[in-house]
């Protein structure tokens, strides 16, 4: 591969830096380097980045940098990294990855925009700083002697055994972890020797607090800016005595670590921390046993980690051990599936109400659990976006209804837009509008056939990036629609500037609609106002013939629901596509309409 750098300040006429002298430098070099496109795929690594990840450029090539995602850093963080590559050109600052193995390494990135000789931004170049080779990359990611080699407490490793022994001879065990509220911005603003002080007198006060308490403690630095305590709590059999004992501890060591600091630059800064409880109980080791799962130090400390709140909220939940063992079960299930394709997507007719016409399909996602039940939505949507499975679910679902799309048009059929959820972690993708360019590519399905489904919520977030990204989607020649709207923080500064086509009106409107005057008039207003902005309007929910008279009369031009027709398999759209549409006769005859919950 050939990438076009900017043309280099002339050092002597003689000299000139060739291809060849580049291709040599890059490969021979000792630091890490990868090279991606503008849209953040892997294009190509050195053998110093293999030797040091791992991983080797063919399994890379195409691939977001995300598969070596740590999850430690937040999703601003990444956002302001590519704000700054956008606007500046480059980028730099501490970050933490995962080697293929699963061990995590601390590193320095350095990331520079290349240009070609008009300016063009064609690609951009990484170069990691401390990862020359493997054992240097083993000696960050492995704590030396167990202990953190920058606070000097117990690193993960250490500590999750520590641990471990300590549950093995006192039984029940309480988990802390406790993070640091924007740590990568006080090593950005007061530089890496003044964060390294910083933990180390976190590390210092949460074992002084540790000691002050009188229980037998493990404390230790389990990630880059979060630590972790565990200690003997004796029995929790439903008595609150010892639930008091336990809030009361991580009362304490929260108001020990969020004080103010002296950094070594002679500044302080107040600190801020989130803390998160989880219990690992004694008989965990029995309810490991008799499920298949292992009794894990590990998996308690994940579940502190995953249920902290922030500073000044309500008093932290405990999370038990042997409580969570059954979604453990159904998330690893879920991942597996997903993983597999073993998900099935079905599809719900939306009719336009003036003439009782299919429109289009709303394609939703259904889940046989492992025990050969039905999962409702309600319960494995949530899970899937508690465990970070809710983007490759949501690729799934797109890349399903791509196929359905291009075989009804092989079969001759009719073919309708389908809407398809989209999900917050799949639009904050700094790569969405290349995403979903190839995934239409890959099909030949024209963009006008798929409709995009966004929630209030993900488009308030960062509404300017929200924006921008709306309008790339729509150059595609995708529609947008915001779904359930009304049941966020609907909003005339916000609405009014969207590049979307539809609004969707949530079912807890529809369902009251009838039978209640001011949530009519909240729908006519709705309604009224999406008009107002060149929006069309979709009922969610529509059961009964009397909710189809008063939408029609609001002027609400879709409609779906079991009034219409219940979510179909792809196979039995067949009629429908072809241009049989069953419930005319319903609507004609309200005596048949159908109620029933809609999922």
């Amino acid at each position: 591969m050939t990438v076009q750098f900017a043309p280099a300040p002339v050092l002597t006429s003689a000299f000139e830096l060739g291809p060849r002298l580049l291709h040599e430098a890059f490969h021979r070099t000792l630091s890490p380097m990868v090279i991606t496109d503008t849209t953040g795929r892997i294009c190509h690594v050195n053998p110093a980045f293999e030797q040091a990840t791992g991983y080797e450029l063919a399994e890379l090539y195409g691939k977001q940098p995300t598969v070596m995602h740590s999850r430690m850093q937040s999703s601003d963080f990444y956002r302001r990294m590519w704000t700054a590559l956008l606007q500046e050109g480059r980028w730099q600052g501490e970050i933490w990855n995962r080697r293929k193995d699963g061990r995590l390494f601390r590193e320095w990135l350095s990331i520079s925009a290349l240009q070609q000789a008009d300016g063009e931004v064609t690609h951009y170049l990484g170069v990691y700083s401390g990862l020359a080779s493997t054992r240097m990359a083993d000696a960050q990611s492995e704590d030396y002697g167990g202990v953190d080699a920058v606070t000097g407490i117990l690193g993960r490793h250490a500590f999750i055994k520590a641990a471990e022994r300590l549950h093995a001879v006192t039984g029940p065990l309480a988990f802390m972890a406790l993070d640091i509220t924007g740590f990568t911005d006080i090593n950005e603003h007061h530089g890496l020797y003044c964060g390294d002080g910083l933990l180390r007198q976190v590390a210092h006060r949460c074992t002084q607090a540790a000691a002050l308490a009188g229980v037998e403690c493990v404390v230790g630095r389990v990630g880059s800016d979060e630590f972790a305590l565990a200690w003997a709590i004796g029995g929790l059999d439903g008595e609150d005595r010892p639930r008091e004992q336990v809030h009361q501890m991580a009362d304490q060591m929260r108001q020990a670590v969020a004080t103010r600091y002296q950094l070594d630059s002679g500044r302080s800064v107040d600190l801020r921390v989130s803390v998160g409880l989880a219990v690992l109980t004694a008989d965990a080791l029995v309810a490991a046993n008799q499920t298949g799962f292992e009794p894990g130090v590990a998996d308690a400390l994940l579940q502190a980690s995953a249920a902290r709140q922030a500073q000044g909220a309500p008093a932290c939940s405990m999370q038990h051990y042997d409580g969570l063992e059954a979604e453990r079960r159904l998330t690893r299930a879920l991942r597996e599936d997903i993983m597999a394709g073993r998900l099935d997507v079905v599809f719900q007719p939306k009719v336009r109400l003036s003439t009782s016409s299919p429109v289009g399909l709303e394609a939703l996602c259904r889940w046989t659990g492992p025990d050969g039940q039905a999962v409702p939505p309600s319960v494995f949507i949530p899970l899937a976006e508690r465990h970070g499975l809710i983007a490759e679910l949501g690729d799934r679902v797109l890349e399903t209804v791509l196929r359905s799309l291009a075989r009804w048009h092989e079969g001759h059929l009719s073919l309708l837009p389908v809407a398809v959820n989209f999900s917050a972690a799949q639009f904050k993708r700094p790569d969405v509008v290349a995403r979903v360019e190839a995934a239409l590519a890959r099909h030949r399905v024209p963009p006008e056939l798929i409709e995009l489904e966004l929630t209030e919520s993900v488009l308030l977030e960062d509404f300017e990036a929200a924006v921008t990204t709306l309008q790339g989607l729509r150059r595609l020649g995708l529609s947008l629609s915001i779904d359930d709207f009304g049941t966020g923080y609907s909003s005339l500064a916000y609405m009014r500037r969207l590049p979307v086509n539809c609004i969707k009106i949530d079912r807890s409107f529809v369902a009251d609609l009838v039978s209640d005057d001011r949530t009519r008039h909240v729908v006519a207003t709705v309604i009224s106002l999406a008009h107002r902005f060149g929006m069309e309007c979709v009922a969610e929910g529509v059961e009964t013939f009397e909710q189809v008279q008063v939408l029609m009369e609001l002027g609400c031009e879709q409609a779906q629901g079991y009034f219409f027709a219940r979510p179909l398999a792809p196979d039995a759209l067949a009629p429908i596509l072809a241009g049989r549409t069953p419930w005319i006769e319903v609507v004609v005859a309200p005596g048949l309409s159908v109620s029933g919950q809609e999922h």
